[in-house]
């Protein structure tokens, strides 16, 4: 199409030729200024030619329009009542009618400009992607739909815009005043006022209340107490962005309550984004369910769509010292063994004591039940090469299985127990899962969003040390008789893994546990042998400790850059040993293992290396987690790795602001 100038080209020609002139008048000898002077007046005759050529183009432009449209109707475009925009093949404004004259602030001066100008790229993108878009003068919303008219040879494109204003705050309003439900739940009052008096349990409780109460007083909703320690909130989901934006800093106003020196804590569920307000009571209990699992002082979100949020969870999980729910878990289990064909159990990948030690004491007591038992477990690729070889030593009817193997011995009524771990992606032999109907899993890591839900029985606790706590305490309800010196040793092993020898995540069950363990002949001594290397392991622990820098001044970084049979276990045992370098809150160490780059996360409680891991993909514990990133060098795995601490850190300090 033939160019058509606008005013603002045309000024910008003639401001040049000036500048031109002054600079020769300036500069140049007198006898340059006749030439500028020539220079000038073939200027103004370009533009005055121009500006002719204008006028004689828009209207040609606006006859053009009028012609075709008055095709599909008889009204002029003058006479359109809707606002209307005509532009260039390129996108330049040429002409617009009086109802946008009318309808949108300086119209005048929009002529001349280009489209993506005046409208923004993201307006033009929508337009050419969805054959509409929206876009707002101060107190208007237009919907703009395009058309392309050929005039004279030359495409024109001409936007409608419609004022839908009403329709957008009526959306908007709706939007804003859909249900959110939320529950409330107090994690740990009976635990620390577990020797208080009645009347300084009531004033600890009415305090809670308080805090609560007072800070839901600043939006527009209802709370109510339910039975318990249980408060329901129930609101407009205006009243839920406000809560979100301050972190639910609640949390935090609830935490500085202290009772004896133990402080108290909230969970928090949210339902949001449900048709009604059944629903969202649901995903909010469903919510709260998870906040629970992933030990709680949280608040979690839940969406229809199954999408988490998660605000909080700075504090550690407080232990319970009831067994009740131990000694029923037990009593279920032994039941569904008693029902069942036979029994599978299975940690997760590269198996380490704490998940096989606990499979091996499982499948002791299920053979003491008159039930077949096999693990199954990659004798290739596991952590705990040390404890299949001191069952082998000992000649126990341990079978261990592959899981190609194991699903010739799956039918309708195998029972499947998962141990240490609760997602089913990072299950040792995922086809085993997906072929077994009836599932148990047993498990101490905080809860992740991809858990296993299918579970006929889950036994969920993060407050403990390790699972072969937990098993070892099930299976003292269970049939002691089953536990032998292999399985005390396998389960104190495990313990010992986890609890950095009885250092971290320690609590009265803990030495319980292992004292029952002692009692069963695990003897301590053996316990350790397990733990140790080779020389050349050792070697390689060394190497990785000289790599480490520190990031930050409290996190240490290392990479393992050798690959061999030592490489996974030697990271994860530097990265505890980097936790004894001053200073250092978390230690990360980075290797290859096979197509994938594994990291290594581990801390003494003052950071939480689990959410540092989930923003990578990965989970675990607060204080030992890991992760898998699918990258094809060091330098990019270190890269993700700070931008997630730098991230977790931004929270934290967001969290305390609030």
């Amino acid at each position: 199409m033939k160019k058509v100038w606008s005013i603002g080209r045309i000024f910008y020609v003639l401001l040049v030729f000036l500048a031109v002139s002054a600079a020769t008048v300036y500069f140049a000898p007198k006898y340059a200024l006749l030439v500028s002077l020539i220079a000038l007046g073939i200027g103004s005759i370009l533009v005055i030619a121009s500006l002719l050529s204008l006028h004689n183009n828009i209207g040609k432009i606006i006859a053009g329009v009028s012609k075709e449209l008055s095709k599909a109707q008889s009204k002029a475009l003058n006479e359109l009542k809707i606002p209307v925009v005509i532009t260039t093949e390129q996108g330049e404004i040429v002409w617009y009618n009086p109802a946008f004259e009318s309808g949108v602030p300086d119209a005048s001066a929009m002529v001349g400009k280009d489209m993506e100008t005046v409208f923004g790229t993201a307006f033009l993108n929508d337009i050419k992607n969805n054959s509409s878009a929206e876009i707002t003068f101060e107190e208007h919303v237009f919907s703009v739909t395009d058309s392309l008219v050929e005039t004279d040879g030359a495409e024109l494109k001409i936007y409608y815009l419609f004022d839908i204003t009403e329709l957008h705050n009526i959306s908007v309003e709706y939007k804003e005043t859909r249900p959110v439900v939320a529950v409330v739940a107090v994690d740990n009052i009976d635990e620390i006022t577990k020797n208080a008096r009645d009347s300084e349990i009531a004033y600890f409780r009415g305090e809670i209340q308080r805090r609560i109460e007072k800070w839901f007083t600043k939006v527009s909703g209802v709370c109510r107490k339910l039975s318990g320690d249980r408060y329901l909130i129930v609101m407009e989901e205006r009243n839920y962005h406000n809560l979100s934006r301050d972190g639910f800093s609640v949390l935090d106003s609830v935490r500085e309550l202290k009772f004896q020196d133990s402080a108290a804590t909230l969970s928090i569920g949210v339902g949001f984004g449900g048709d009604n307000l059944s629903q969202c009571e649901e995903l909010a209990n469903q919510a709260l369910e998870m906040a629970l699992g992933r030990g709680g002082d949280q608040a979690v979100v839940k969406m229809a769509n199954n999408e988490y949020k998660f605000f909080g969870g700075v504090s550690g999980a407080i232990e319970k010292h009831n067994k009740v729910r131990a000694r029923i878990i037990a009593n279920n289990l032994k039941n569904l063994i008693k029902s069942s064909s036979n029994v599978l159990l299975m940690g997760h990948r590269f198996a380490d004591l704490d998940s096989f030690g606990c499979c091996v004491a499982l499948a002791s007591a299920a053979a003491y039940i008159g039930k077949e038992a096999y693990i199954v477990m990659d004798k290739e690729k596991t952590m705990a090469s040390s404890l299949l070889k001191r069952a082998e030593t000992l000649e126990s009817n341990i079978n261990v299985i592959s899981g190609d193997e194991a699903l010739d011995y799956i039918d309708e009524q195998t029972l499947l127990i998962i141990t240490d771990v609760h997602r089913a992606s990072f299950l040792d032999a995922q086809a085993v899962y997906d072929h077994c109907n009836n599932v148990v899993v047993i498990d101490h890591h905080r809860k992740a969003v991809d858990y296993i839900d299918n579970a006929v029985l889950f036994y969920h606790e993060t407050a403990v040390s390790s699972t072969c706590e937990m098993v070892a305490e099930m299976l003292q309800y269970m049939c002691p008789k089953s536990v032998g010196q292999l399985e005390a040793e396998a389960l104190l092993s495990g313990i010992m893994l986890d609890s950095r020898n009885f250092v971290l995540n320690t609590g009265v069950r803990t030495f319980e546990a292992s004292a029952f363990l002692r009692n069963r002949g695990a003897d301590p001594v053996t316990v350790k042998k397990l733990f140790s290397g080779s020389m050349d392991a050792y070697k390689l622990r060394a190497e990785i400790v000289s790599s480490a820098v520190l990031y930050d001044t409290d996190c240490a970084i290392a990479i393992n850059d050798k690959v061999d049979s030592n490489t996974k276990m030697a990271s994860a045992q530097t990265a505890d040993e980097l936790l004894g370098i001053s200073g250092v809150l978390a230690s990360f160490v980075i290797c290859r293992y096979g197509s994938e780059i594994n990291i290594s996360a581990r801390s003494l409680g003052g950071m939480n290396v689990q959410l540092i891991m989930e923003k990578l993909g990965g989970g675990g514990h607060r204080t030992m987690a890991a992760c898998q990133l699918e990258v094809d060098s060091f330098e990019q795995a270190v890269i993700k790795l700070k931008d997630a601490i730098d991230q977790y850190k931004k929270e934290i300090k967001n969290s305390r602001k609030a």
